[in-house]
């Protein structure tokens, strides 16, 4: 009897322990993706500074790429560049997007001639816009917006584990 009472203790405690791990391996990639999305837009920003060019980047429902705006063609244009290259989100986190305080439906698929959504301009100056990322049925959301102080702004909201 003992030994039955002793096997449950260390099923639970396992049982526990791999549930704990599973979800603190999501929330590790919903901050992951955050922190790379805020360094590519940095990216951009001090690379629309250096060039003085528009830089872009367009949202999906499953992804984002960056654009760069040609004055000779008169178009954003996607950039080829691995560092800016196109990217999908990650299995079951998604991006909802504000700009100028009112939400922005995103495509499911980019037409090649729409034009971003935000971006920096040559002066390395965002749009007014907040990006949130989150897991499905997750409450716990990160969010993406311009500093006043300049650079981008980073908060994390939602129930803590």
């Amino acid at each position: 009897m003992e030994l039955l009472v002793v096997l449950v203790i260390i099923g639970v405690v396992t049982g526990g322990a791999l549930l704990s791990f599973g979800l603190l391996g999501q929330d590790r990639r919903l901050t992951e993706e955050a922190d790379r999305l805020a360094a590519l837009l940095e990216l951009a920003a001090d690379r629309a500074e250096l060039e003085v060019r528009d830089y872009g980047l367009r949202l999906r429902s499953d992804g984002y790429e960056f654009m760069v705006w040609t004055p000779r063609a008169r178009a954003w244009q996607p950039i080829v560049d691995d560092a800016l290259r196109p990217r999908r989100w990650p299995a079951g986190i998604g991006a909802e997007l504000d700009i100028d305080g009112r939400r922005v439906t995103m495509p499911k698929k980019a037409d090649p001639g729409d034009p971003p959504q935000l971006g920096a301009d040559a002066r390395g100056e965002f749009t007014s816009f907040e990006i949130r990322l989150r897991r499905q049925g997750d409450p716990l959301t990160e969010h993406l917006a311009p500093s006043p102080q300049g650079g981008l702004a980073r908060r994390q909201t939602g129930a803590a584990r």
